[in-house]
């Protein structure tokens, strides 16, 4: 049986809700991890992220349930093999630009004979021991890479075929970007697009994700996605900053 259930949700054909980690404060991580969510998502590629930071959030996490998934800064099979070892279950790759790109971000994400990731894990103890992780690995490890350019759309098919993705995620702003639109406009005017992408993701039975937010996220859900990544850390406390300080002025107002 799966360990991952972000991966046994998934192939439920059931929805996946994620929150994003962005501080490396073990009391936050503390929360964030206990929280209930499927998974958590650690930025690499937008946040101030080096190894050290990393293997710290990864650590701060304690022992979840959920899913550590963590964007890695680019499709680089370093920057890939080092946030699984660091103890991630799964990455997101990023500007994933063609069929053979997935293959490669694949080939970095498994251990022969299904790639060439390079032995040297940190954390296993969610596989079990060191034996344990590296016979399971291969199944249970994560991987969505995100669609994102016009050379993704254009070999979305072949792209959708490879084998070893478990999912795909859209950045919606930089596809936006890719085709043509400018702000402030950018995800209302790419969202043909993003209908092709889900439509096609149906066809290949592959799960369909994008960082999209709770309310958005879920006419996507209803339209047949099955990936959400909902806030995060730094959302929620600038979101209750703001409520209480609006209700601060009511109350100055009011006397």
């Amino acid at each position: 049986m799966l360990v991952s259930k972000t991966k046994r949700k998934l192939r439920d054909g059931k929805p996946v809700f994620g929150v994003g980690l962005h501080t490396n404060d073990p009391f936050i991580a503390d929360i964030i991890g206990n929280a209930g969510f499927d998974y958590i998502l650690i930025d690499g590629q937008h946040g101030p992220l080096d190894p050290l930071m990393l293997y710290n959030m990864v650590n701060g996490l304690g022992r979840t349930e959920s899913d550590v998934v963590v964007r890695v800064a680019y499709n680089e099979p370093w920057m890939i093999g080092q946030a699984l070892d660091m103890g991630a279950d799964g990455v997101i790759v990023p500007l994933v630009d063609s069929a053979d790109d997935v293959r490669k971000a694949v080939d970095a994400a498994k251990y022969p004979p299904m790639g060439h990731r390079s032995n040297g894990p940190r954390k296993t103890w969610r596989l079990g021991s060191y034996e344990d992780y590296l016979l399971r690995a291969n199944e249970e490890t994560i991987v969505w890479p995100q669609i994102e350019t016009a050379g993704a759309m254009e070999e979305i098919d072949e792209f959708l075929e490879v084998e070893g993705i478990d999912g795909i995620m859209i950045g919606p702003s930089d596809l936006s970007y890719s085709l043509g639109f400018q702000p402030p406009d950018l995800i209302p005017q790419a969202e043909e697009a993003v209908q092709l992408i889900l439509d096609k993701c149906k066809e290949h039975g592959v799960p369909w994700g994008m960082f999209s937010g709770l309310e958005q996220g879920e006419k996507w859900i209803r339209r047949g996605g099955q990936i959400i990544t909902t806030s995060g850390d730094l959302g929620y406390v600038a979101e209750g900053a703001a409520r209480d300080l609006a209700e601060c002025r009511r109350i100055e107002t009011s006397l």
